[in-house]
């Protein structure tokens, strides 16, 4: 796992030593990044379910303002936590672990917006359209803002047709599919 573009392209990521935590690829790092590099630089970019940071930071590199990743588990946030320092781009980001529900209350209680939002959830999770609804009545997305979410291609149901955003672009590569909402 890498940087793939800008400040700390080629910089080698720390991966997970368990089998639980499911790195993007970087083929959908890279198709993701090229369909928002128009709107990247300065960005505040929220990187939900982070996992080892690796969009996060990504986004940082290329020139994102800021990043607020978010992790429940707590040896992903120490993964994130190196993973930044080795990349130098610790000072624009912050780490906030907990519940995804509850993390996203907190961020709308303290008046957060973004400008780009990166959802990853475990393939097995069931509640995303639970999470863009609880993003889009806590107006956690600038109009015209990007959400990302990426799940298993696989997967079969109609819970996106109730998303409360514009689908923008919706892509496949291999096992995972990536849809790209405006807000």
């Amino acid at each position: 796992m890498r940087v793939i573009a800008g400040s700390a392209k080629g910089r080698i990521l720390k991966s997970p030593r368990s089998r639980q935590v499911r790195p993007t690829s970087d083929r959908v790092k890279e198709a993701f990044f090229n369909m928002v590099s128009d709107f990247i630089i300065n960005a505040r970019f929220l990187d939900l379910f982070a996992g080892t940071g690796s969009i996060g930071i990504e986004a940082l590199s290329r020139g994102a303002g800021s990043c607020v990743f978010v992790e429940k588990e707590r040896h992903c946030a120490e993964l994130i936590t190196a993973n930044l320092h080795l990349t130098g781009l610790h000072s624009l980001a912050e780490i906030l672990r907990g519940d995804i529900f509850s993390v996203l209350e907190s961020l709308s209680q303290r008046g957060d917006c973004y400008d780009i939002i990166y959802i990853d959830p475990p393939y097995a999770f069931k509640n995303t359209t639970a999470v863009l609804s609880s993003i889009a009545e806590r107006g956690l997305t600038r109009k015209e803002g990007i959400i990302a979410l990426e799940r298993d291609s696989r997967r079969r149901d109609n819970a996106l047709e109730e998303a409360p955003f514009r689908l923008w672009q919706s892509r496949v590569y291999g096992g995972t599919q990536l849809f790209l909402f405006m807000g």
